[in-house]
């Protein structure tokens, strides 16, 4: 027997596995063998590491990222039960969810059978009390530290301002795209991500005046290549549950302008220019500080590498396979 089932749906989220591995668990990826905890590193794996726990009897841990408060609005779950490891779901007439609203029912449901729910930051655990009524436990992840590590930084012309996330409204890149067209120099402005802004992003760039590169998704080494050939990083998401891309610029030496909310704060500190929200001005002005900033120290980061998201890692997995 296993002492972890561990499912995670990309490699990211087993970042910390082979260092649990070495420190004495096992820890299986795949498979169906019994183990005696089951570990959901994500809302997409809950159904199936619940269904595990259910059929080998083992405790389950659940990896809560984040609840969009636009996905469930004021809405109210539906009703949500189980018979052995099968989640049964009668859906609410009105009232319910006002998107993906199966999807957070079962979760929710799931994040309650669960022995443990673990959050990523203090917003996430604020969101998870006031909107699923779920007392959680507070343990930050990593970024890759063992990837994004500093380079040489980039000095070419015209500046290159880069942003990393998915297309989509509360990832808010058209606001960058706003910035641009008033700085005083030309700039390249790099958005890498896929989604349903794609086309509104190319037309607002092309309207503005502003030379957009707008790309897919990376591979691991051409996304390092893109931190590397960087002059800033803007991070002006409206929403996040732990926010990735400012803390890998930060690590790659690459200077951050980052949006003033509770995620961005909790993670990073001093460390990056911060704008506020809906203050157009303010990003502007940010934006020119940063291209002028020093490489920033990436030890501001450090709370987050993966040896230290292990350490908390194994202190609450040793507490629950106690």
């Amino acid at each position: 027997m296993s002492d972890i089932r561990w499912f995670a749906p990309n490699r990211f989220c087993t970042l910390v596995v082979p260092r649990l591995r070495a420190a004495g668990l096992a820890i299986a990826l795949s498979g169906d063998r019994p183990a005696r905890l089951a570990v959901a590193m994500d809302n997409q794996t809950a159904v199936a590491a619940f269904r595990y726990a259910v059929r080998h009897r083992a405790k389950l841990l659940l990896y809560l990222w984040d609840l969009p408060p636009w996905r469930l609005g004021r809405g109210q779950p539906d009703w949500v039960g189980a018979v052995g490891g099968r989640i049964l779901r009668i859906p609410r007439l009105s009232g319910r969810y006002v998107e993906r609203p199966g999807y957070y029912s079962r979760l929710r449901f799931i994040a309650h059978q669960a022995d443990e729910v673990w959050v990523p930051s203090e917003a996430t655990a604020r969101d998870a009390q006031a909107r699923f009524d779920l007392a959680t436990r507070h343990v930050p992840y990593c970024f890759d530290s063992d990837r994004f590590v500093p380079g040489p930084r980039w000095t070419g012309t015209p500046p290159v301002l880069l942003s990393i996330s998915r297309l989509v409204p509360h990832k808010n890149h058209a606001v960058l795209i706003e910035a641009a067209s008033e700085l005083p120099e030309r700039v390249r402005v790099r958005i890498i991500g896929q989604g349903g802004e794609y086309q509104r992003l190319k037309n607002k760039a092309s309207m503005a005046g502003v030379d957009l590169d707008l790309g897919g998704n990376l591979d691991d080494s051409a996304l390092l290549d893109a931190y590397r050939h960087a002059s800033i990083t803007v991070c002006p998401s409206r929403f996040e549950g732990f926010g990735l891309t400012p803390l890998e610029s930060i690590a790659c030496g690459v200077p951050v302008v980052a949006s003033d909310i509770p995620a961005h704060r909790e993670f990073l500190g001093s460390a990056p220019l911060w704008f506020r929200l809906d203050d157009r001005r303010s990003l502007v002005d940010s934006i020119v500080a940063a291209l002028q900033a020093p490489v920033p120290n990436r030890h501001a980061v450090d709370a987050w590498v993966i040896e230290r998201a292990v350490e908390r890692f194994q202190t609450g997995l040793a507490r629950l396979l106690a």
